[in-house]
């Protein structure tokens, strides 16, 4: 009685903090710093500090009051002791129909992979151009950062597509496509690998293991498709972040492994910053919680491995890239200090009706609930669970976490759709183990019958409804591949950018360089034309320090080309680079206009 009271008292306190938080919401302010960005947050007087805070004060509160039932009970603070610095080795049964079913899986990710659709649809001019534009123009002079100011990541931005391009010695559009299937096959396979991982750290019969990693496996699999125009609930540039909870994984199962993981994970920290900005905080902050989880260990060799690892990574990138590190790091704080200036979205109060809020309030209540049954797993001795497992739902939780850093520089619907992954991967593990946990104690199933009827059912039930499989495109691929990667450009335009590109052809001919003063940055690649500056994607650009950068990088241009595509959600290109505009009006003068865009040309002073 004394335990359910408390309990009760407990989840009361819970609930209200949660609305408590939901109250100091909009009440969480810090004055606002105008820096001269245009942007939401200028136009609201808005400091994007405030939604970092809220985010933080929201989730944290009701966590913190469960957590401090350890100050109340004294065997719970001994557990969590207990448990931080437990360790079992794993021996499980060999179970060759577990593996079977994974190599099964795989093969049918394999046939889905090689009949997944080549997708015709128009050209995406800024987020593709992103791509084409930014590996045309280092495949054109070798740059990275010196050459292309980088938003997202160069991995992302420029080297993916170059290397399929240099692979096949050939530019195309339909190449920068199949760049992306590639990735989101690389993505599904590390979801099945993952699956499996996480399979071996359950204490259930073989048969239930089966079950597990089937069912999880296909929830896993759902979080993204191969319709690159879709928005998933996780993206291929989470691949790097996918990888390392697998690496988790490996850690705390076999210590003979720490050292080449721990080396890893310090290739890791630099590599995935070169991968993806964005992902590469949240691995940094990954890993800065790992040292920590090994302090409290008391594991001070791994400490001592894993910092001295980093640290040497970063040392040898530094060599290797030579000049280009120095516009990596500047290239790099500069979009973590400026990017929500210039992009970001207020994020919507939790349970009201601003825009997206019901999408972000399921996502933070979902981390909060993650966080909660995390903490309670470390505040129980039992053995239900192996110590493994709760170390890898640990770290990831703290990747739940960590995630929303996506989505509180940018709070619009997709942004918050694409990191919902993880806690439907959280909820798959925990929802699925406790039933077949359950079931494991009251049902006892012969393995070696049930196994082979479970995997023909698997093949004869789930082949055709789950994997999008058509035996046309499989058999078909060469020759769909050698016809996809070699369609002309025209084949992904419309007629409105067909017409530039032959209209413009003749003025543009003599040019080495062409500058945009327009969303539109595939034009760089269509119209086979470097950018004269590194600000090929103007979406990026908006701080006073990048538009004088701009400026002085605009002293050899000749042409620039303006309007295009309009974004209703942004501010005009005129008043965000108010400074560009000015020096463009005063040193540059319309000399066509083809369709939706404008070409200007150098004044003759």
């Amino acid at each position: 009685m004394k335990n359910y009271l408390f309990n009760l008292i407990l989840g009361i306190l819970i609930v209200l903090s949660i609305l408590f938080g939901t109250f100091i919401w909009e009440k969480i302010t810090i004055p606002f710093h105008d820096n001269m960005i245009v942007g939401e947050y200028s136009d609201k007087k808005f400091n994007p500090t405030n939604d970092i805070l809220r985010y933080l004060a929201f989730i944290f509160l009701p966590i913190i009051i469960f957590f401090s039932q350890v100050f109340f009970r004294k065997q719970n603070f001994k557990n969590i002791i207990f448990n931080l610095n437990n360790y079992s080795k794993i021996q499980p049964k060999k179970n060759n129909s577990l593996l079977l079913i994974f190599l099964i899986l795989t093969l049918l990710i394999i046939f889905e992979f090689l009949s997944a659709q080549f997708q015709l649809h128009n050209l995406d001019l800024m987020h593709e151009g992103q791509q084409l534009s930014s590996a045309f123009k280092s495949s054109k002079d070798g740059s990275l950062w010196s050459g292309s100011y980088v938003t997202q990541g160069i991995f992302y931005e420029t080297i993916s597509t170059k290397i399929l391009w240099y692979i096949f010695d050939s530019q195309s559009i339909g190449l920068k496509r199949i760049t992306d299937i590639f990735l989101i096959f690389s993505l599904k396979f590390l979801l099945i690998f993952l699956s499996l991982r996480i399979t071996k750290f359950l204490k259930v019969e073989e048969f239930n293991k089966n079950i597990f990693f089937v069912l999880n496996s296909l929830v896993f699999l759902s979080v993204i498709d191969y319709n690159i125009a879709s928005v998933d609930h996780l993206v291929a540039r989470e691949i790097p972040i996918i990888f390392s909870i697998i690496l988790f994984s490996f850690f705390f199962e076999n210590k003979k492994l720490h050292v080449p993981i721990l080396l890893m994970f310090g290739l890791l920290s630099i590599s995935t910053l070169l991968w993806g900005i964005d992902r590469g905080l949240v691995m940094n902050l990954i890993l800065i919680s790992f040292l920590i989880f090994l302090i409290i260990r008391k594991d001070l060799k791994s400490f001592i491995i894993l910092l001295s690892s980093i640290f040497i990574w970063w040392l040898l990138f530094y060599f290797y890239l030579g000049s280009e590190f120095k516009h990596f790091i500047s290239n790099t704080f500069s979009v973590y200090k400026y990017v929500s200036y210039i992009h970001g979205i207020i994020h919507p109060t939790p349970f009201s009706d601003h825009p997206d809020s019901s999408r972000a309030t399921k996502t933070l209540l979902s981390i909060i609930f993650i966080s909660i049954f995390t903490i309670n797993l470390f505040l129980k001795v039992n053995d239900k669970y192996y110590p493994n497992f709760k170390f890898l739902l640990m770290f990831l939780c703290f990747t739940s976490i960590f995630s929303y850093a996506y989505v509180v520089g940018r709070s619009d619907g997709p942004h918050i759709k694409h990191i919902f992954g993880y806690p439907i991967i959280f909820f798959s593990v925990i929802f699925l183990y406790f039933v077949l946990f359950s079931i494991n104690k009251k049902i006892k199933i012969d393995s070696s019958s049930a196994k082979n009827i479970f995997l023909i059912l698997f093949l004869l039930i789930l082949f055709p409804i789950i994997f999008d499989i058509n035996l046309k495109n499989l058999k078909n691929y060469n020759l769909r591949f050698e016809k996809f990667i070699n369609l002309p450009d025209q084949k992904f335009l419309n007629q409105k950018e067909i017409n530039l590109i032959n209209e413009s052809k003749s003025i543009l001919q003599n040019k080495k360089c062409i500058q945009l003063f327009s969303h539109d940055a595939a034009l760089h690649y269509l119209l086979k034309k470097k950018s004269c500056t590194k600000y090929y994607l103007i979406w990026s650009v908006g701080s006073i320090p990048d538009q004088k950068n701009f400026i002085n990088e605009l002293n050899n241009t000749e042409i620039i080309i303006s309007g295009g595509v309009k974004f209703n959600w942004l501010a005009p290109l005129e008043e965000r680079l108010f400074l560009v505009n000015a020096y463009i009006e005063e040193n540059f003068e319309k000399i066509e206009t083809i369709e939706d865009w404008t070409l200007l040309k150098r004044k003759n002073n």
